[in-house]
C-alpha cells in the first residue's frame, strides 16, 4: 500500500515538474508575438508620423478651381430659354397624326445663373402632367447635362451633350429611359432657339435599331 501511494506521489510530483518546465517556455512564446506586434505598431506609428503631409493648393490652383465654379459663356446661351411660356405639344405612338395638348413651362436660373429650372404643367393621356428640368452645363466635363423628373413614373432620366451650336443655336442632349417592359431606350432630344419669343424640342427614341420622332414641343413666349 505504501509502495502505491509513493508511486502517486512520484507520477504527480512528475506532472508538476512538466507544468512548471513547460509553462516558462508558453510564456517565452507569448512575450515574442507581444514584441512582434508590438513593433509592427511602432514601425506603423513611425511611417504615419514620417509621411508627408498632403500639400494646400496653390493659389494658382484654387483660381483655376473657382473658374470652373463659375457659369460662362455656355451658360449665357441658354439665357434665351428663361421665362414663362406657352407649350404646344404633338406626341406620336405610332402611324397617323399625333395627338396634340397644350400647357405651360416656367424656366427660372437658380444658384446664380448655374442651373436652368424649368417645370412644366399641362395634360398626358387625359391626365394632369407636372414635369421639372435641371439644365445646367457642366465646365469640367465641358458638356451641357439635364436631369427630369415627372408625376407619370418614380425615375429621374438623366441627359448630356456638347455644347450650343452658335449658327443653328440648337444643342441635342442624349439620354435612357426604360418602356414600360423594362428595356432602356436610347432618347435624343433636339432644342432649338428660333428668336427671343420662339423655341423648339423635338424627341427621338431609338428602338430595335431605329429612331423614330415620338414628341416635338413648341415654346411661345408669354413672359
Amino acid at each position: 500500500m505504501k509502495r502505491r501511494t509513493h508511486v502517486v506521489n512520484l507520477i504527480l510530483s512528475g506532472a508538476l515538474l512538466l507544468a512548471l518546465v513547460s509553462s516558462p517556455g508558453m510564456s517565452w512564446a507569448g512575450e515574442k508575438t507581444t514584441k512582434k506586434a508590438a513593433a509592427k505598431a511602432e514601425t506603423k506609428k513611425e511611417a504615419a508620423v514620417t509621411a508627408p503631409a498632403p500639400s494646400a493648393p496653390s493659389n494658382e490652383e484654387m483660381m483655376a478651381m473657382m473658374k470652373m465654379a463659375m457659369p460662362g459663356p455656355e451658360h449665357a446661351a441658354l439665357n434665351p430659354l428663361a421665362g414663362i411660356w406657352k407649350i404646344t405639344t404633338k406626341m406620336w405612338s405610332g402611324p397617323g397624326e399625333p395627338q396634340v395638348t397644350e400647357g405651360t413651362c416656367e424656366r427660372n436660373w437658380m444658384m446664380d445663373g448655374r442651373y436652368l429650372v424649368g417645370n412644366y404643367k399641362g395634360s398626358a393621356a387625359g391626365m394632369p402632367f407636372e414635369g421639372m428640368e435641371v439644365l445646367g452645363y457642366d465646365n469640367m466635363k465641358k458638356q451641357y447635362v439635364s436631369s427630369w423628373v415627372d408625376n407619370m413614373g418614380t425615375g429621374i432620366m438623366l441627359s448630356r451633350g456638347a455644347p450650343m451650336d452658335p449658327g443653328s443655336k440648337s444643342f441635342e442632349l442624349t439620354g435612357s429611359s426604360p418602356d414600360p417592359t423594362g428595356k432602356e431606350v436610347v432618347m435624343r432630344e433636339v432644342t432649338s432657339i428660333v428668336d427671343g419669343n420662339t423655341a423648339s424640342m423635338t424627341m427621338y427614341a431609338t428602338q430595335d435599331g431605329q429612331e423614330q420622332r415620338m414628341m416635338e414641343i413648341t415654346y411661345t413666349r408669354v413672359k
